[in-house]
């Protein structure tokens, strides 16, 4: 039986190999959503080619979009040009960093290639096919006191193309909740948890905080809260902390009264007593102590201790980022920053929104000693802060 089209995909760039994506490297990742699509493998015979880039941010979500896309196409062209259409609100929280999209059209091009395959096809060489991006239906709420959004909508498929380090954040923020919500569907436990609930009030919300998935060698202390969460093997939570809507990695460690939500952790981390993670990705070996740290995004064996990584301007005004393609402003009303690899914020540092931390840099509380210092790191952060 002939398939819709086959996906092909050769591995992130040099830059995203060490990513990761729910805990995963990127590479493992990516493949683990072909896998769960391309049953039978790519070879089988199919219509279509679709050849992935390798700067591409996926889940098998966004595959199933994009065959059944294809699957309702009737044109006759060779090649097709995939675009993305994403709502307003998607826009702002999730692509506004993106260098090809305006706040006008919100179309931006994907760095995806499709060919058919099927011998003799007749017509135009070229066609555009147009993706609508799905939303939740179930949005992150904010607080009317800091802006006046109330709610966002998270989409329901991973699909950025990398441009810069806050596109990690940014599909970490989706995958969880899709990960989640496919855990859910998935699980005939957690309906029957629920039904022993009483709280809260709305079915949607009361079914998926019943989910949780708890390895047999993790650690789980009585008075910890475990809601709609994913808790690795060797893991330990300790008294009176919460995880919810979250993912915890191998042998990670949460200390009394710690809190996660919304966010992915990875392995081998310490997060400490009365921690506050929120919207946030860690990768491996990261220690994390006070806080809170909050729309944030730390790479392997970054470290912050007693640091205040602000995520939000009081003035309102659009918070600034530096791209690899330029100054970008952030249309969302709330953003933090990316430690990367080995990268440490020392006690009493405080965090412009926005910023990027270079690779291995520690930043102590006197940003200006540590911006005389002469580094390709400092040279970045001072790029930043003009």
């Amino acid at each position: 039986m002939t398939r819709i089209c086959s996906f092909f995909y050769s591995g992130p760039t040099a830059e995203l190999e060490k990513r990761q994506l729910l805990g995963l490297p990127l590479l493992d990742f990516h493949q683990s959503a072909l896998h769960s699509v391309q049953s039978g493998g790519a070879s089988r015979k199919s219509e279509w080619q679709v050849k992935l880039g390798k700067n591409l941010l996926f889940n098998s979500a966004a595959l199933r979009l994009i065959e059944k896309a294809l699957q309702t196409y009737q044109g006759e062209a060779s090649e097709i040009e995939l675009y993305l259409k994403v709502d307003e609100s998607s826009y702002r929280h999730f692509y506004s960093l993106q260098s090809q999209v305006s706040p006008q059209e919100r179309v931006l091009s994907l760095p995806i290639e499709i060919r058919r395959e099927r011998a003799g096809s007749q017509g135009k060489e070229k066609d555009k096919l147009v993706l609508d991006l799905p939303s939740q239906k179930y949005p992150i709420q904010f607080p009317a006191s800091l802006c006046e959004e109330r709610e966002a909508p998270v989409p329901q498929v991973v699909l950025i193309p990398f441009e810069s380090e806050f596109d990690i954040l940014f599909a970490n923020q989706i995958a969880i909740l899709n990960g989640i919500e496919e855990g859910v569907r998935q699980s005939p436990t957690t309906w029957m948890r629920s039904l022993l609930r009483r709280t809260p009030k709305k079915w949607s919300r009361r079914v998926a905080l019943s989910y949780r998935k708890i390895h047999p060698t993790a650690e789980v202390h009585p008075t910890a809260v475990v809601e709609g969460s994913i808790i690795g093997p060797g893991v330990q939570v300790g008294a009176h902390c919460v995880v919810r809507f979250s993912k915890l990695g191998a042998d990670t460690k949460l200390y009394d009264g710690a809190k996660v939500e919304f966010s992915v952790v990875g392995s081998r981390c310490w997060l400490m007593h009365d921690l506050v993670l929120y919207r946030s990705y860690v990768e491996d070996d990261v220690f994390l102590i006070h806080g809170p740290y909050q729309f944030s995004g730390f790479q392997n064996k970054s470290s912050a201790f007693a640091t205040i990584l602000m995520d939000y301007r009081p003035d309102r005004k659009p918070i600034r980022v530096v791209t690899p393609k330029g100054r970008k402003e952030y249309q969302g009303p709330f953003l933090g920053s990316i430690l990367k690899e080995g990268a440490k914020t020392l006690g009493g540092s405080l965090i412009a929104p926005g910023l990027i931390i270079p690779e291995d840099l520690w930043l102590s509380a006197d940003s200006q000693l540590v911006h005389r210092q002469p580094s390709p790191g400092n040279e970045l952060i001072n790029s930043q802060t003009k």
